[in-house]
């Protein structure tokens, strides 16, 4: 029996049925493989992607985060789950985020494949603690099904900047030193590195210098010499070489400079690091100060009096005295210092003073404030001298006096002086005295002179005639002492010049200043930058001024403050003299210049001095004028004639 067509045709279809059946059979089993594959590739780059020590961050179109791997969790603080589905702008300085945008969105539509980003300029990010940091970043783009995808990469650079930041740092501090910094080859000497002092000071460019070697700088400086002056560096027997040398500048000048070497290794190469020292202003200076003490010495050897530096104890042992100790002790400076040596102030203050000195200079040291004393000495050739003595102690931190330093002049000239001020203030008084008493007398002398001549020419009785001759030879008499006083009451005539009142104000507050410093008075002089000299009588103003100032003084027996002022006013120069003390009432200040009118109590004062002052103001051609109150002091103003250098003298 023969098949039949229908059979024939089934098992064709049924051969073609079992064949496709096997070939997706295959394509399944190489699928589900491929799809083994894929995991096990996906796995992997998963794992490295996770992996990466750099951010890695994939994006879409919409520039939304579909990948954040651990590094950019680490980067941003931020986890995956926070930042999936996000914008990426959220990582970025909101100031930046539009510019970021569009760089992204010009990659999209650019050819490339892989780009850097903005390599010309910083990219900042923003962590989710809102801290901005440095990064560096490139992004790479991939189209799959008609959609693009992004994938930026990204490396925290904070550190980096740090230590770029670090070494630009040093670099600028290494470049702007003072000192000249030079970096040389270990073997060929040639520089490296010259910071701009090297620079400035030689006048050698730097590439200049890249062709030279310190033998350039210092040409006496043999090859074999330097070789030998460095091997203890490169032996490492010394870690530096310091000397002093003279430099070469492009200029062909040279200047002095001190030299530190040292040798250092790096990567087993060799090069040495030198320092240069510019000495010319410190051999200047030098020279200088060499020059103030030679100076100082001559002052010091010059001055009249002597310069001291002594301890605090109680024979005050001097450590320093100048070389004026000779003339006013009469003992070499030698005598007092070193052991067994003089003690100025056992040997030769005055026993009866030191114990007063004594006190007040502790007084004053335990203040911490300079003092001022006046004390008898005696010389080694036991002549007596006055003498003024200005110090200050110098403290520690803590307060303790180390030394006493001050100095000492002989004043006795100055006291004789005092003395022959206060004798001539006497006599000016009593001299307005006389002449006073010259006036009060004389008027009635005369009437009782000429009533008892004429009664002597009409009187018959030889016993009357007797006793009326008497009287007016008694009268004579008095008459006659009364012109000798009058004599001698009359100033001589002022013998008027130019005068700087400054000298004369500076003149009378030396005299006074023992009587002003035991008063307790402080003295204020205010003088204006320019004063005139009036036209006056030095040795009268003088006198005048003594007054005002003795009276002030008087006026503040318990202290107080003098002031003395000069000023120009018009055609004239004013002295002002004003105190502290008890002032005056309206009535007493009108009857100031009277003769022997004084608010003073009985016995200390004639009422006289103002009287002298005004005299001698007046004659002058000057006023004198006062401003006083009860309790506020007082003040006399004294108007001077300015002198003319072409007038002539007046008599």
């Amino acid at each position: 029996m023969t098949d039949s067509p229908l059979s024939s045709n089934l098992e064709r279809e049924l051969h073609t049925l079992r064949q496709e059946l096997a070939n997706l059979r295959a394509i399944q089993t190489m699928h589900q493989e491929t799809q083994a594959g894929l995991e096990v590739l996906e796995q992997q780059l998963a794992g490295i992607i996770h992996s990466a020590m750099d951010g890695i961050i994939t994006i879409d179109e919409n520039h939304r985060v579909v990948l954040f791997n651990t590094a950019a969790e680490q980067i941003f603080r931020c986890s995956a789950e926070e930042a999936v589905g996000k914008p990426l702008d959220q990582f970025l300085p909101p100031s930046l985020r539009h510019i970021h945008r569009a760089h992204i969105d010009q990659f999209a539509e650019s050819e490339e494949r892989n780009r850097r980003m903005d390599p010309y300029r910083e990219i900042q990010g923003v962590r989710l603690t809102g801290e901005e940091f440095p990064l560096e970043a490139s992004i790479s783009q991939v189209e799959r099904s008609g959609k693009k995808w992004f994938t930026v990469i990204l490396r925290d650079i904070t550190q980096r900047k740090v230590q770029e930041n670090r070494i630009s740092q040093l670099g600028r501090i290494l470049d702007e030193s003072i000192n000249e910094v030079y970096v040389f080859d270990g073997e060929s000497l040639f520089f490296t590195l010259a910071n701009r002092a090297a620079r400035d000071n030689t006048g050698f460019s730097m590439e200049e210098l890249a062709g030279m070697t310190p033998l350039d700088l210092k040409s006496e400086f043999t090859p074999e010499a330097f070789e030998e002056l460095v091997q203890p560096l490169k032996q490492g027997t010394r870690r530096k070489i310091d000397f002093q040398t003279t430099h070469r500048r492009k200029n062909r000048t040279t200047y002095p400079v001190e030299v530190h070497v040292q040798y250092l290794t790096q990567e087993g190469k060799g090069f040495f690091v030198a320092i240069i020292l510019d000495l010319t202003e410190r051999i200047k200076t030098q020279q200088q100060l060499q020059e103030t003490q030679r100076t100082l010495s001559t002052l010091l050897t010059n001055l009249p009096g002597m310069v001291y530096r002594c301890r605090n104890d109680e024979g005050w042992t001097m450590e320093f005295l100048s070389p004026g100790c000779q003339g006013l002790t009469g003992y070499s400076s030698d005598a007092f210092l070193g052991a067994n040596s003089l003690s100025y102030a056992r040997d030769v203050i005055l026993p009866e003073e030191y114990g007063r000195v004594h006190q007040e200079m502790q007084d004053a040291l335990k203040s911490q404030r300079p003092f001022q004393l006046s004390y008898r000495i005696r010389t080694a050739h036991g002549t007596l001298k006055w003498v003024w003595e200005q110090g200050c102690g110098i403290y520690s931190e803590g307060g303790t006096v180390l030394a006493i330093e001050g100095y000492i002049i002989d004043i006795t000239q100055e006291r004789m002086l005092e003395d022959q001020l206060r004798k001539t203030e006497r006599l000016a008084e009593l001299g307005t005295l006389a002449s006073g008493m010259a006036h009060e007398i004389g008027t009635p002398m005369n009437v009782i002179l000429g009533r008892a001549e004429l009664l002597m020419r009409k009187a018959k009785d030889e016993h009357t005639r007797s006793g009326l001759a008497t009287i007016v030879t008694q009268v004579e008499r008095i008459t006659k002492i009364m012109n000798q006083l009058l004599s001698f009451a009359r100033r001589r005539p002022s013998e008027r010049r130019a005068v700087d009142l400054r000298t004369v104000v500076t003149d009378v507050l030396d005299v006074l200043r023992e009587k002003l410093r035991k008063q307790g008075i402080q003295v204020q002089r205010m003088e204006a930058p320019s004063i005139p000299r009036a036209c006056a009588d030095p040795d009268q103003m003088n006198q005048v001024l003594l007054n005002l100032v003795l009276n002030a003084c008087q006026a503040m027996p318990e202290g107080g403050t003098l002031t003395l002022g000069l000023r120009p006013v018009g055609e004239g120069v004013e002295l002002k003299v004003q105190d502290t003390g008890c002032g005056m009432s309206d009535e007493d200040a009108k009857k100031v210049f009277d003769p022997f009118f004084t608010t003073k109590p009985v016995g200390e004062g004639t009422g006289l001095g103002l009287t002298v002052v005004h005299g001698i103001v007046q004659e002058h051609e000057g006023t004198i004028r006062i401003g006083s109150a009860p309790g506020q002091g007082a003040t006399f103003i004294v108007t001077l004639p300015i002198h003319h250098p072409h007038a002539l003298s007046v008599p």
